[in-house]
C-alpha cells in the first residue's frame, strides 16, 4: 500500500490549482486554492448516496493544520461560494519542519456533508489494507481509535473546531481590511471566516 503524504504547501504545485494563499492565524495555517476554468469535475463517493462533487471549475479548496487536534480538515465550496462539505482525513499526528506541516494518511475518512450527516468513507480500501496487512497493527489501532473519537466530537459539535465548521467565503463582495491581492474573477474570496464564536 503506498502511504499517501499531506504536505502543506502541497496545491502550490497543483497544474489544476490556481491562486494558492496561506495564513497563519495563531498556530493554524490555513491553505486555499481555486481549481482552473479548464479543471476537470471530481466527485466524492459517499455510501447510500449519490457521489458528492467536490472538484470543477472555479471550486474553491480550504485546507485546516489543526495544531491543537492534531488534524487536517478540509472544506470544499463550489463556483459560487456554496459549501459543499467537509472532508477529515484520518492520519497521523502532524509533523512541523519550520513553516511545513506535514502527514501520512490512514485510508478512512470522513465526510460532513453540508446538512450535517457523517459518513465513514474509504471503509473497504482500509478492510482490504487490514486483511493483506499494508498497515501495521500500530496504524490499524490509530485509525479506528481515531475514527470512533473524530465521529463522536463531530456528533458533540466538538469536532471541527467552531472557526472551521462556521467557515464561508464571499465572492464578489467587499469586505474592508482586506489586502489580498486581486487575481480574477474570484478575487473576492478573503481568507477570513465570517464566523460565529460560540461552539453550536
Amino acid at each position: 500500500m503506498d502511504v499517501k503524504v499531506i504536505e502543506s504547501g502541497e496545491w502550490q504545485t497543483h497544474t489544476l490549482l490556481t491562486d494558492y494563499r496561506a495564513e497563519w492565524p495563531g498556530d493554524m495555517l490555513v491553505e486555499r486554492a481555486t481549481w482552473t476554468q479548464n479543471a476537470p469535475t471530481d466527485s466524492l463517493p459517499v455510501r447510500g448516496d449519490s457521489p458528492v462533487l467536490i472538484a470543477g471549475p472555479s471550486y474553491i479548496w480550504f485546507r485546516f493544520w489543526l495544531s491543537d487536534d492534531q488534524q487536517v480538515v478540509d472544506r470544499y465550496f463550489d463556483s459560487e461560494g456554496h459549501a459543499i462539505g467537509t472532508y477529515v482525513p484520518i492520519c497521523q499526528p502532524l509533523t512541523k519542519e519550520g513553516q511545513i506541516y506535514r502527514t501520512e494518511g490512514l485510508l478512512l475518512g470522513l465526510w460532513i456533508g453540508a446538512d450535517g450527516q457523517v459518513t465513514v468513507l474509504h471503509e473497504e480500501e482500509f478492510d482490504e489494507a487490514v486483511s493483506s496487512q499494508s498497515l501495521s497493527p500500530v496504524d490499524i489501532d490509530r485509525a479506528e481509535t481515531r475514527i470512533r473519537s473524530l465521529t463522536l466530537a463531530v456528533a458533540q459539535k466538538r469536532f471541527p473546531p467552531a472557526l472551521v465548521r462556521n467557515f464561508t467565503i464571499n465572492i464578489g463582495g467587499n469586505q474592508s481590511g482586506s489586502d489580498q491581492p486581486e487575481s480574477g474573477p474570484e478575487a473576492d474570496i478573503l481568507l477570513s471566516s465570517e464566523q460565529q464564536t460560540d461552539s453550536r
